[in-house]
């Protein structure tokens, strides 16, 4: 596991976190679309979990981080996320791609993400395996699915408009240019969404790009719908660059 990859970890297990002094503030979606709802609880925990602390503006940097102290970062990190909730004055701008690319970078690797296809198989055979029940794991409530492939393979039209967040505010990519001397979050786009026979389960492929046409990462997220809030029950990490 590379050090991209346990941080991105290291960050999402903090959502199990409860022992805080101060909880992190959730928006819950009142939109009565169930896509819109759901990419909006996405892209909610995304924020602070999987966007790096860019989106806090000039509170993104913490002591801890000088000391290296994890319970002491969870606690300045979540206070900073609290005072810049639900005012628009302090939110930093996260940008949609809605090009006319139909297609995500998943469509380029999706047979090894199912499959477990590697390139450290013939390195480390044990590890190939544990990753290939890994990914059988991560799917197994999507099997009926027989469009998982295509779905995630597939963008989003979600536009910047139909984002109602807490912490950030949402602008379309063509209009990156005029905010050059504004703080941004980075750039994003979202895969359809595949969800299970229950409807209460789902799979989304996220793309991130720290800057316009700067490196990013992307995966895959499985969320479950709880107290009408749609919650990252689990992530699989596609790829990184």
């Amino acid at each position: 596991m590379n050090f991209k990859t346990k941080m991105f970890m290291i960050l999402l297990s903090s959502l199990l976190i409860t022992n805080c002094k101060e909880e992190m503030k959730n928006c819950v979606s009142q939109s009565t679309d169930t896509n819109v709802k759901l990419y909006n609880d996405l892209t909610d925990q995304l924020i602070p979990y999987f966007f790096r602390e860019d989106y806090l503006g000039e509170k993104r940097y913490f002591d801890s981080l000088r000391v290296h102290d994890d319970d002491l970062y969870i606690e300045e990190k979540t206070k900073a996320h609290n005072e810049i909730f639900n005012h628009p004055e302090k939110f930093c701008n996260l940008y949609i791609d809605s090009t006319k690319n139909k297609n995500t970078d998943f469509a380029t690797g999706s047979n090894n993400f199912i499959t477990g296809n590697s390139n450290f198989a013939v390195d480390n055979p044990e590890a190939h395996i544990n990753y290939i029940k890994r990914r059988k794991e991560f799917l197994k409530e999507f099997s009926s699915n027989t469009d998982i492939i295509k779905k995630l393979s597939t963008r989003s039209s979600i536009k910047a408009n139909q984002f109602n967040l807490c912490t950030a505010k949402v602008l379309d990519l063509a209009e990156y240019d005029k905010h050059t001397n504004e703080c941004e979050i980075g750039v994003v786009y979202f895969s359809e969404i595949v969800f299970d026979t229950s409807k209460k389960r789902a799979l989304v492929f996220v793309d991130h790009r720290i800057k316009k046409d700067y490196y990013g990462r992307n995966a895959v997220f499985k969320l479950s719908l709880h107290d009408n809030y749609w919650e990252i029950e689990d992530a699989m990490l596609v790829s990184t660059s």
